[in-house]
């Protein structure tokens, strides 16, 4: 496994297979909340993400190793992958997203484990179900304007 594979798959770990879908209608609904750039609680917006017009992309040189994530459509990128959503399945609150990754080196499947939390703010999950929740904030226009 490279090693650019290798933090992606510490962001999006390996967990079992979902065992059901959601309505389409439902899929888009649950789509839309997780939308938006995405960092460990803690960090610092601005040193992550920049601003590109509407849109929020990573800081160049990106953070390879950034607890960062953005997802924009089907689409989920880190700092060194972009992956196509594929799937979203419900496994109880928590949501698992089946992802098709690619970096400058490789491709490979993923599926990542959310949940939205209080606060606007969104629990990553190694599994689908219990386990300790890595909690990320979500990152706006208004947290990359200078201080």
């Amino acid at each position: 496994m490279t090693a650019p594979i290798c933090r992606l798959t510490l962001l999006v770990a390996s967990v079992a297979s979902a065992t059901f879908s959601l309505p389409l209608s439902e899929v888009r609904a649950q789509a839309a909340a997780f939308q938006g750039a995405w960092l460990e609680e803690g960090g610092t917006c601005s040193s992550v993400f920049i601003s590109k017009g509407a849109a929020i992309a990573f800081r160049r040189p990106a953070a390879a190793f950034a607890p960062a994530f953005i997802i924009a459509g089907q689409r989920l990128a880190t700092p060194l992958a972009t992956c196509r959503i594929v799937r979203m399945t419900a496994q109880g609150a928590r949501q698992v997203l089946n992802l098709s990754c690619s970096t400058t080196v490789s491709s490979d499947s993923a599926r990542a484990v959310f949940a939205l939390a209080e606060g606007g703010t969104l629990n990553r999950y190694l599994g689908p179900e219990g386990g300790i929740a890595t909690r990320y904030q979500r990152c706006g226009q208004d947290s990359l304007k200078p201080p």
